[in-house]
């Protein structure tokens, strides 16, 4: 397959199920249960803001400069169905991102050219927050305002979609299923967002865990884990 609606591929499947797909447990008590309707409405919602404010197109270099979590893993997805080619902040080709996804918008390493979508990770921030200066979007204020459902174009499989994987190759990983799997947040995204792609392909679910919750045993049972993240196929 050289061309295809990649995301549209894995999310579609699960487009009216109210089964967990995305877990998170964040450091303030909060916990947040995605659905893979829930999810693929975030994912819809953030994909056609990067269509109408950022005219994101195929093969355009973004940034996601945000750590591993629910939002960057929804925004990770958005971007790709647009076929971007998603990079680190320390990436050496950094400086080429048309868009930079970050909660710190003041960063002075954020290139001139880039334009900017504030994201604050707050399980209810409504904003970014008053300290947001006029350069920069806020993706919570304005995320809720697009439409529920993404209508995506072909895009180019060999396109480089993350760390070095096309499209095609992203898409295409195979999985061995293993039912709820209990995921540290400190993972870097790019190296984690082949696995969470291959793993909920195979049908998994994930939960993550930011730093500072603790992993107990009721925990586990409550949300019925049967394996940890293990980045090895």
């Amino acid at each position: 397959m050289n061309s295809g609606t990649f995301v549209e591929q894995l999310l579609a499947p699960h487009r009216a199920s109210a089964s967990p797909w995305l877990t998170w447990y964040g450091a303030s008590g909060e916990r947040i249960e995605l659905s893979g309707r829930v999810f693929d409405n975030w994912v819809a919602k953030s994909a056609n803001l990067l269509a109408e404010i950022f005219d994101l197109e195929q093969g355009q270099v973004v940034v996601i400069d945000l750590p591993t979590h629910w939002k960057s893993l929804v925004l990770a997805l958005a971007a790709l169905h647009h076929g971007a080619t998603l990079l680190p902040a320390d990436h050496p080709d950094a400086s080429e991102a048309v868009l930079w996804m970050t909660q710190n918008p003041a960063d002075p390493a954020i290139p001139g050219t880039a334009e900017i979508l504030a994201v604050n990770p707050a399980a209810l921030a409504l904003s970014f927050g008053a300290e947001l200066g006029p350069v920069a979007e806020d993706f919570n204020a304005s995320v809720r305002s697009f439409a529920d459902q993404f209508y995506p174009s072909s895009v180019d499989g060999s396109v480089v979609a993350v760390a070095g994987l096309s499209l095609q190759e992203l898409f295409a990983a195979k999985a061995q299923a293993k039912g709820t799997i209990l995921v540290r947040a400190s993972v870097p995204l790019a190296d984690f967002l082949s696995y969470a792609v291959a793993q909920w392909a195979a049908g998994d679910a994930l939960v993550l865990l930011e730093d500072g919750v603790q992993d107990t045993e009721r925990l586990r049972q409550g949300e019925r884990i049967t394996s940890d993240y293990n980045p090895e196929p």
